[in-house]
């Protein structure tokens, strides 16, 4: 990548927090922070520093200056650089260098920042340098140490420079199809531009500006969608699903926190969620994948930027992050002047916003979604154990057979009725509470991560989440024609996991042809919970101790990662707190009684 490109991506690089600023109606700003490490690289390079930033500068064999180490840092309305370098000054005699004693020592140089008459860089002016000893303190230097460092390091640096043009472009690009995805015209007045610099504490910080035109009154409200539209966005939801993915898992395998991975993977269970709901409510004057895609950025946006700050920045070679922060905040800018605007989510859009974080690694296509587990997402997420494909259930087989003589091992059912008749209901119930408290016990076995004062609440923990979520069945409807039971949402089976949630991480088939499996990855996703957000986050720090653990993984597992805090919160929705209350007392019951009253949640059977 060319210096100018990498400058363009340094420039978008790193905005710690991304202010929307509305201006003249339709003339939108984003203030992006440029940190002094990513302008020590544009240093670096315009001084032809290595990869360890050390470079040679020579006026001649016997007069040149050694480089190493440039420090950027704000100073007033410039920024200051500082360099260590040796000067070696003489000149040419019998073969050799004939003078004094290198001089070591640093060079400090303000350089003055203004924008280019193009609109489309940022350029740098030294204005000012002095030399400091290597002992601190600014002593004597001989005129011509003085007058190598400035005609050899000054011009260099008056050579820095920020090209924006090709990414400004890329943005322009992105921003033309969300408003005009049939591209008749040019949505911009104003195309995206640098319009002023400012130096701050953080580092340089730009104004990047585009205008659209005024679009008139807001749209009127939009009926239901039908039949045909519904297909169309539930494609279109899959693409975005498809795109959110991509990036997350490209993120995830970026960083090397555990924390980061697990915050990410809270956004996409999130926005699985709210897709999931979004298909199943068909809301009248709702654009779903606009919604969608703000509420994911909004959450995004801040791990995006401990990404960025990180010690080992993810695409940090070609700093594509750049380009990809730069033209969410487009689209989340475009969002904020309202629906007249007629902000539209496309494939294109994606795919354009995607390629300037993936680059070639983009895929043409995001859907077909692939339903088969992805032992890398599973592995990313610390989902790389049961009960995916890589591990079985031991003994899960023996027990099943032991308890129900007419089980057979494969994909069958590892219950003897799939649904019982009312003669057979407590039978039934004494089987399935024997598999759930033996996958309890099997999760607890088998390298579990949960602590082990916490180890007594797992199993009724599990047997509490299976009776709220289905009163313990797999299955629905007659003993004759028994039914997968799902939920309006997609939910399957005892533990109701959703399908469009969870795929990739689970086997969907399994999920809804076996029990066994269903209760597995039921069992692991409340293990999930309960360590990566309900422990790490601390909620047994909050009133109530470690029962809050319990409480949160449950308010989690039933409505995604975000509703972790909903048990306790003064405005959670009454419906909400109702299921909330029941899943709580549910799971006292199991505690104290050792056996819950699951067939008082059972419809009369034939």
């Amino acid at each position: 990548m060319s210096f100018m490109l990498r400058c363009l991506a340094v420039l978008l690089l790193s905005a710690v927090s991304c202010q929307l600023a509305l201006a003249r109606g339709e003339t939108l700003a984003i203030p992006i922070t440029i940190e002094p490490r990513h302008l020590d690289r544009g240093v670096e390079q315009a001084l032809g520093m290595d990869t360890d930033g050390r470079g040679v500068l020579a006026e001649s064999t016997c007069n040149q200056v050694e480089l190493s180490d440039p420090r950027t840092r704000p100073a007033s309305q410039a920024l200051e650089v500082e360099l260590t370098l040796t000067a070696h000054t003489g000149i040419e005699l019998l073969g050799g260098c004939r003078g004094p004693k290198p001089w070591q020592g640093r060079m400090i140089v303000l350089l003055e920042p203004a924008v280019d008459i193009s609109g489309l860089a940022v350029k740098f002016t030294p204005t000012d340098a002095r030399l400091v000893r290597a002992d601190g303190k600014e002593g004597l230097f001989t005129k011509p140490v003085w007058a190598l460092a400035q005609s050899l390091i000054l011009p260099q640096l008056g050579l820095v420079r920020v090209d924006l043009a090709a990414s400004l472009a890329t943005i322009d690009s992105l921003i033309s199809e969300l408003l005009d995805p049939a591209g008749a015209t040019s949505p911009l007045v104003e195309r995206t531009h640098i319009r002023e610099l400012a130096v701050v504490p953080e580092g340089l910080r730009a104004t990047l500006s585009f205008a659209v035109p005024p679009r008139g009154a807001p749209p009127a409200e939009e009926p239901p969608l039908e039949p045909a539209e519904l297909d169309a966005w539930a494609t279109l939801e899959d693409e975005f699903d498809g795109f959110l993915t991509t990036v997350i898992a490209s993120l995830a395998e970026a960083t090397e926190s555990p924390d980061l991975r697990q915050e990410l993977l809270g956004v996409l269970l999130d926005t699985r969620y709210a897709i999931a709901l979004a298909l199943a409510e068909n809301q009248p004057g709702q654009d779903p994948v606009r919604v969608l895609f703000i509420d994911a950025w909004d959450r995004l946006r801040p791990h995006l930027s401990a990404l960025d700050t990180s010690d080992s920045a993810p695409f940090d070679e070609d700093f594509r992050l750049a380009g990809f922060i730069a033209g969410g905040d487009a689209l989340r800018a475009l969002d904020a002047l309202g629906p007249e605007y007629g902000v539209e989510i496309t494939r294109d859009g994606l795919r354009r916003l995607a390629r300037m974080l993936l680059a070639e690694d983009a895929p043409a296509s995001f859907t077909p979604l692939p339903l088969d587990v992805d032992a890398r997402l599973r592995r990313l997420f610390r989902l790389d154990g049961a009960p995916g494909t890589a591990r079985p259930l031991p003994g899960a087989a023996l027990l099943v057979r032991w308890l129900i003589p007419a089980a057979h091992a494969g994909t069958a059912p590892a219950i003897a009725y799939r649904v019982p008749r009312p003669g057979e209901l407590q039978a039934y119930l004494e089987q399935v509470a024997a598999l759930l408290e033996f996958q309890s016990r099997h999760q607890l076995a088998n390298d579990s991560r949960i602590p082990e004062r916490l180890g007594k609440r797992f199993s009724p923990l599990v047997q509490a989440t299976a009776w709220k979520e289905s009163c313990w069945r797999q299955y629905v409807g007659s003993p004759k024609q028994p039914r997968v039971l799902k939920s309006p949402i997609g939910a399957l089976g005892i533990m109701q996991i959703n399908g469009r949630v969870w795929r990739g991480l689970y086997d969907l088939d399994l999920l809804a042809d076996d029990i066994g499996y269903n209760i597995a990855a039921g069992s692991e996703i409340l293990e999930h919970y309960l360590v990566d957000y309900a422990l790490r986050r601390g909620e047994h720090r909050q009133p109530g101790g470690d029962d809050n653990l319990v409480r949160a993984t449950y308010a989690a597992y039933n409505g995604g990662p975000g509703q972790l805090a909903r048990y306790r919160r003064t405005d959670t929705p009454t419906r909400l707190r109702a299921i909330d209350n029941l899943f709580w007392d549910h799971y006292q019951r199991l505690r104290e009684d050792g056996w819950p009253e699951v067939s008082s949640c059972y419809p009369t059977v034939s």
